[in-house]
């Protein structure tokens, strides 16, 4: 009887470690690289164009007027590489997405920037203007609304990147003209006051001779 409860207890304590020990689980087998697709060409031309539009838009600054457009664009355009010369059926779908959005982008952000540009000038040549700049500096103010003129023809012609350039000329010319007449303006105050506190001061210095006069006499 006791070999008999010696066995059994034996029995379960190997039965115990046995399902206390996790299986071995069996090794994954290694994925095996995904063969480029040498039917469909690289778009290499897909991939130069969009990052031809991507440039513009950097040089000039333009991500800020459609910064929802210019996120897609750049996210597609990621894509797009990733997938370059490995799916290059992906990657030209994602590059012609991202060619769209920069565009988009450009269609949008161009017209904005050109009335922002159109506004600082309209500040600056208000200003001078206030303080009568065609008049005190007639030469210098018709050159300035020249290129004011020259930026409006621009923008109604839909040449937004040549009017933007315009305008920062005309901004710069009229800022020039209307430290001029300021300067002009203060001289010309200065002036004025030097006169006044000179006719001031003859006066002052008439009237305290009259009165020693009229002292003396008494």
């Amino acid at each position: 009887m006791r070999r008999i409860l010696i066995l059994m207890i034996a029995v379960l304590t190997v039965l115990l470690f046995s399902c206390a020990t996790e299986p071995e689980q069996p090794e994954q087998p290694v994925q095996p690289e995904q063969p480029v697709d040498t039917t469909v060409p690289a778009p290499e031309k897909e991939l130069e164009e969009a990052k031809s539009l991507k440039s513009t838009i950097d040089e000039h600054e333009l991500s800020e007027f459609a910064q929802e457009e210019y996120g897609q664009a750049e996210q597609r355009l990621q894509e797009g590489e990733a997938a370059y010369g490995k799916d290059n059926t992906k990657a030209k779908s994602a590059l012609d997405a991202a060619i769209v959005s920069y565009r988009a982008v450009i269609d949008k952000a161009y017209p904005l920037k050109t009335d922002r540009s159109r506004a600082e000038v309209d500040t600056i040549k208000a200003e001078a203007e206030a303080i009568k700049a065609p008049v005190a500096m007639p030469t210098e103010y018709q050159a300035a609304k020249a290129k004011y003129d020259q930026a409006l023809a621009a923008k109604d012609a839909g040449n937004y990147q040549e009017a933007i350039s315009l305008f920062l000329e005309a901004r710069s010319l009229f800022q020039d003209v209307y430290q001029k007449t300021k300067a002009k303006k203060e001289a010309a105050e200065a002036e004025i006051k030097s006169i006044q506190d000179g006719i001031k001061d003859a006066e002052q210095k008439a009237k305290a001779a009259d009165d020693e006069i009229q002292g003396g006499g008494e």
